[in-house]
């Protein structure tokens, strides 16, 4: 069934964004929605508003959905953790962009004292939700917080270790923007701490010519069918830097027994380019900048860097 309404749903891309109604197979009918921001607060000590609070809080009830296993995923992300902070006297960590806390919870789960941050106040409160669901809601704490203001909300040199990973940095769009994050970064690290930055490869991506891609389909029996898919548009900003639109579609078939709703989520990332990134980290203050990548992931460049002492 998610496969004829994947065809279907690349019809109504092509026929533009005021559709609202797509034709499924067997005479199903897809509701089409823009979900708007949810506007709630869950933690905040100020009001944090950003360009992709709409997104990523209209996607955070299911969000989770983007990690198939996250026992899995959890286990491999807390030794990989453990391997970038090796020799680094790593204890408290901030994640700058926490989600529904893949990372925050994995890093919680191998002993370290995390702060849990994202703008979304959709996906701060499923982090704190899931922190509890697994057992260590005493090693991580989840609040509201963005990359341009993380220094009204911490103090200087109070991490060990910050960590943004899923390819987070990138809804900054701006060189000046992007290094004041680092920058807020490099204020927060005491000397000798590290930052570990996860950044989806647009270097391999840009020369590509595949414009849809797939993020999950479910379809288990006796279980709601979700298919999850990305439409990108590529583009250019008022700087001349590379940006791409991700519109990301939601076909959800668990509400209404025999009938799908799509919904529509649409955010804006920086193409943020290899050489682009270590050039700020530099500009930023720091040193011994590396670049790898996990098990060959083409989906994710890892940035690893050092405050000097």
């Amino acid at each position: 069934m998610l496969r004829n309404l994947s065809r279907s749903a690349s019809r109504a891309i092509r026929r533009g964004p005021n559709a609202a109604v797509l034709s499924a197979s067997k005479g199903r009918t897809i509701q089409t929605t823009v979900a708007p921001n949810q506007g709630a607060t869950f933690g905040a000590t100020r009001k944090v508003d950003v360009d992709s609070n709409d997104y990523y809080n209209g996607l955070s009830q299911h969000y989770h959905m983007f990690q198939r296993d996250w026992d899995a995923m959890m286990t491999k992300e807390g030794k990989n953790f453990q391997k970038y902070f090796e020799g680094h006297d790593v204890k408290k960590v901030l994640d700058a962009s926490c989600g529904t806390g893949e990372q925050s919870i994995a890093l919680g789960k191998v002993g370290y004292d995390v702060v849990a941050t994202d703008p979304s106040a959709g996906l701060v409160d499923q982090c704190s939700q899931n922190a509890k669901k697994f057992d260590v809601e005493k090693n991580v704490r989840s609040q509201q917080s963005d990359f341009l203001n993380l220094n009204k909300d911490f103090a200087p040199n109070s991490f060990d270790a910050i960590v943004t990973k899923g390819s987070s940095l990138p809804h900054l769009h701006t060189d000046a923007d992007l290094l004041q994050a680092c920058q807020n970064f490099h204020t927060l690290l005491r000397p000798g701490g590290v930052v570990n930055i996860g950044v989806r490869d647009y270097d391999y991506f840009i020369r590509q010519s595949q414009q849809i891609y797939a993020r999950q389909v479910r379809m288990e029996a006796g279980k709601p069918e979700h298919l999850m898919f990305d439409v990108w548009e590529w583009h250019k900003g008022k700087e001349g830097q590379q940006l791409v639109n991700f519109n990301t579609f939601h076909v959800n078939g668990e509400e209404i027994p025999g009938e799908y709703k799509t919904s529509k989520f649409v955010t804006t990332f920086r193409a943020l380019f290899q050489s682009e990134l270590v050039g700020i980290l530099e500009k930023a203050g720091f040193t011994d900048i590396k670049v790898s990548k996990i098990d060959g992931w083409l989906w994710e460049n890892v940035y690893s860097a050092t405050k000097p002492k």
